[in-house]
């Protein structure tokens, strides 16, 4: 029995068979989801048992990259609009957590080494422990191990308690997660509005006789003329088709640009334009990497396949087709043109269809590498300071930005749903198996050694912090609920948390707003434990 228990790889994947099967037992609707994996493991950590360290930091890896690569299509979209609220959150939180700490460390006596693990152990930051007894060594060598006792006293009730808190957030607030994703889900399409198709007839004499790529030269408007109704005949759109008086076109865009086009043409109709069998229309998914990366003005479509692109939609966001927009892979593109020539063209964008189920490793590899990479190189600030983002943090930088333009260089990234997913939840299982382990084996000892005031002291610094954050969401800026499951999941740099939030709903919401947040709070918490370690040793 004692073999097997020595078998790290056995405790780990028994961790993770159980934590997931108790994960999944919901009583009246509530459920641990992947909390059950960190319960699971914090027993296991009790008894001695423990799984490779190791396990746990490519778990983290593995999780924030697959949540910055799902976010960054939209990401930067995102901060653009909303950056100063994700920073005024991430601050509040950080702050009102360090001013705490300062009260519960006069209140109970703590030296400024505990106190400030207690710190960073309630706000659950790993990166700003680091910077904590990177901090504490310059002042007083061999201070480390009481900043990791007080993180050890303060981490989990604070990973535990934002789970669960999470969990009920909804029944707290009063708010239906259903209709909060369908509030998001209107708000993004009044953002990023979706494609139209309308037909317009030819009124206009000025564009009696001239030919399709007459009609935009320029590209005044974004919109894409896809089919011509002559008579009783339908031809499918191409550069050099003529326009006549009484022609009927169909033009695909977004409705201000169609908008733009109907004092261009024409009045607007509605007449039929799907009588030619011969043209033909489909949505299609690129597949085939000879494709990608290449602009569509370069690509010569109509020149060599006689077909017209009029739609592409994209990590769900719908894009106009132009000369400047890029294929890559995973695209669904709507084509149309005459049925053998689509049926060919389609045969040419599938590729091998073996490839839609693969990943990229290159590009997949080399953006975790530059990640890591980016993330142990030291900032040097004021007073001595020295930031670093860690591992984790750099990879998750390095993945937004991967996400957002599709690949390093020229190296295209093309993840499946499934794999991204995989990679998302497998990192977190592997994290929480880690930290559990780490919790469980120092948590009952310390709290006997320590005394409950510690804990509680951690517990309101944890209180504290949330309070204020959830407060700035919910009554200053009025969240959307899955936004503010987000966020508050980010604030304390609570992967669980997210992974509770994700299990409740089908909206990439929590996910965007946590990598929104995620980025400014993980800073903010690395400078503030280096600065409240400088302020408590002064003071104390």
């Amino acid at each position: 029995m004692s073999a097997l228990l020595a078998q790290e790889m056995l405790i780990l994947f028994a961790i993770l068979a159980i934590g997931v099967w108790l994960g999944g037992v919901t009583v009246r609707g509530v459920s641990l989801g992947s909390a059950g994996v960190l319960f699971t493991a914090m027993i296991f950590g009790h008894f001695g048992l423990n799984v490779p360290k190791p396990i746990m930091d490519l778990g983290l890896l593995l999780f924030v990259y697959a949540v910055g690569l799902q976010a960054g299509p939209r990401f930067f979209r995102t901060f653009r609009r909303h950056g100063i609220r994700f920073v005024a959150i991430a601050l509040s939180v950080v702050g009102t957590g360090a001013l705490a700490t300062l009260v519960v460390q006069r209140w109970l006596g703590l030296s400024f080494d505990l106190a400030a693990g207690l710190y960073t152990g309630a706000l659950t930051c790993t990166p700003a422990l680091a910077a904590a007894i990177d901090a504490a060594a310059r002042l007083a060598p061999g201070s480390s191990g009481a900043i990791s006792v007080g993180y050890g006293i303060a981490y989990p009730f604070s990973m535990i308690g934002i789970v669960l808190l999470i969990q009920f957030l909804p029944r707290l607030l009063n708010q239906k997660i259903v209709s909060e994703a369908q509030k998001w889900e209107r708000e993004k399409e009044s953002e990023t509005p979706t494609l139209q198709a309308r037909q317009f007839r030819i009124t206009n004499p000025n564009i009696d006789g001239k030919m399709v790529r007459e009609i935009n030269p320029q590209r005044m408007f974004q919109a894409n003329i896809s089919r011509i109704r002559h008579g009783e005949q339908v031809f499918a759109a191409t550069p050099d088709h003529a326009l006549f008086l009484g022609d009927v076109v169909m033009v695909v865009g977004l409705p201000e640009e169609l908008e733009k086009i109907r004092i261009l043409l024409g009045e607007e109709t509605h007449e039929r334009m799907d009588v030619n069998a011969d043209v033909l229309s489909v949505d299609v998914e690129v597949i085939e990497e000879s494709l990608t990366g290449k602009k569509l003005s370069q690509m010569r479509l109509w020149e060599q396949y006689t077909v017209v692109i009029t739609r592409i939609r994209r990590q769900g966001v719908e894009l106009t087709p132009s000369g400047n927009v890029t294929l890559e892979m995973g695209d669904n593109i709507r084509l149309v043109g005459d049925r053998r020539a689509v049926e060919h063209f389609v045969e040419l964008v599938h590729g091998r269809p073996h490839r839609a189920e693969e990943t990229n490793m290159l590009p997949f590899l080399a953006g975790l590498l530059l990640g890591i990479l980016i993330g142990s190189i030291p900032v040097a600030l004021p007073n001595g300071f020295t930031l670093r983002l860690g591992p984790a943090g750099g990879a998750f930088v390095v993945s937004l930005a991967v996400g957002h333009f599709g690949g390093l260089g020229p190296l295209r990234l093309y993840i499946p749903a499934a794999a991204k997913n995989l990679s998302r939840e497998l990192g977190l299982m592997f994290f929480l198996a880690g930290a559990g382990v780490n919790a469980g084996a120092h948590f009952v000892d310390i709290l006997l050694q320590q005394g409950f005031s510690l804990l509680i002291g951690g517990a309101v610094v944890t209180v504290v912090s949330t309070a204020a954050g959830l407060f700035l969401m919910h009554r200053v800026y009025h969240l959307n609920l899955l936004a503010t499951m987000g966020a508050l999941s980010a604030t304390m740099t609570n992967p669980p948390g997210l992974g509770v939030a994700n299990s409740q709903t089908e909206s990439d919401l929590p996910t965007l707003s946590y990598a929104s947040v995620y980025p400014v709070a993980l800073i903010f918490k690395i400078l503030l434990a280096q600065f409240l370690v400088e302020v408590l040793a002064r003071l104390g």
